[in-house]
């Protein structure tokens, strides 16, 4: 189910896909739907933390965030759980085919306590 921009998504960027690569060599990722400018920084502050970033994921899909206030698709929209959950990737190339699927242009990517933002295909 599709849901109508809020006045603050409206002027928001296109959707990112945020990842964290854990300890297996293996990436976990969810889609944040409405990230804004701020975003990256929101990531830097309130999520800095591995542990953080891992509960941040295990969400799965984001409609947005907004300082430190998270609206996930399943807890908060109440959409199905199948549809938003996190995924799993094997390796980065793995992770970059995900990436070109879902049709995003930035992957935010959890490393060594900092959130940077990548293209996807960047090493």
């Amino acid at each position: 189910m599709a849901h109508p921009p809020d006045e603050w998504s409206t002027m928001m960027r296109p959707p990112v896909l945020l990842a964290v690569e854990l300890s297996n060599g293996h990436f976990m990722s969810c889609r944040l739907l409405y990230p804004d400018r701020n975003t990256l920084s929101y990531l830097n502050r309130w999520y800095r933390d591995m542990v953080e970033a891992i509960f941040l994921i295990e969400l799965g899909n984001l409609h947005s965030i907004q300082r430190a206030r998270i609206m996930a698709m399943h807890r908060d929209w109440g959409e199905l759980w199948t549809d938003h959950q996190p995924r799993f990737s094997r390796s980065w190339n793995h992770l970059n085919a995900l990436a070109r699927s879902l049709k995003v242009e930035a992957l935010f990517v959890h490393n060594e306590g900092e959130w940077e933002s990548r293209r996807p295909f960047d090493q």
